[in-house]
């Protein structure tokens, strides 16, 4: 594809980001999510989002001494913003995985497990499973499972109960310790 100027090239990234936001949407509205225990998705696109932003800055001013000005002042405006978001979005709901395989290895649950403190500790749970695309997972509880302890120095796999969890047959795990029992079917439809 022949590109005229910049702007255009300009106009075909908004386009693709703008796609992508919706497909992320998309995928929200059907249970389906897309990540990796390496790297966030979401941050990376969150990222983008304002490196697009500043590019069209400098794009789109009129004069080189604007383009300078908006080159240099740019960041100031935009790294605040960004990073203000980086703390509503992704610092708070720091979420690591936990992968839990079935006893003939034929399906894999993905636990997603994050807590917060302040006296008591609230300790919040997801269950996922793999889809036919790598990435994409899908959520199999609607709300998060959430479990108030309190002075326990227990960490957040051992309150689920997911190291000892016992498998009823392929598609449905139990979870069991002090504070719940609980059972995850790994719903193959």
């Amino acid at each position: 594809m022949k590109f005229k100027n910049r702007k255009s090239i300009l106009k075909v990234s908004a386009i693709i980001l703008l796609a992508m936001d919706l497909l992320f949407y998309l995928l929200a509205l059907k249970n389906l999510y897309v990540f990796s225990s390496r790297v966030s998705i979401y941050l990376l696109i969150f990222v983008l989002h304002f490196i697009y932003l500043y590019i069209v800055i400098i794009t789109v001013s009129k004069t080189k001494e604007s383009k300078v000005f908006w080159g240099v002042i740019g960041p100031f405006f935009i790294v605040p913003i960004a990073i203000l978001g980086w703390f509503i979005f992704f610092y708070n709901n720091k979420v690591d995985y936990y992968y839990l395989s079935s006893p003939n290895s034929t399906q894999k649950l993905i636990i997603g497990y994050s807590n917060w403190s302040l006296g008591e500790t609230n300790h919040y749970y997801d269950f996922y499973r793999q889809t036919g695309f790598p990435l994409v997972k899908k959520r199999l509880n609607h709300e998060s499972l959430h479990v108030m302890t309190r002075n326990t120095d227990m960490s957040d796999l051992n309150v689920l109960g997911a190291h000892n969890a016992q498998w009823v047959n392929e598609q449905t795990v139990t979870f069991t310790s002090p504070y719940l029992n609980k059972e995850v079917t790994l719903n193959l439809k």
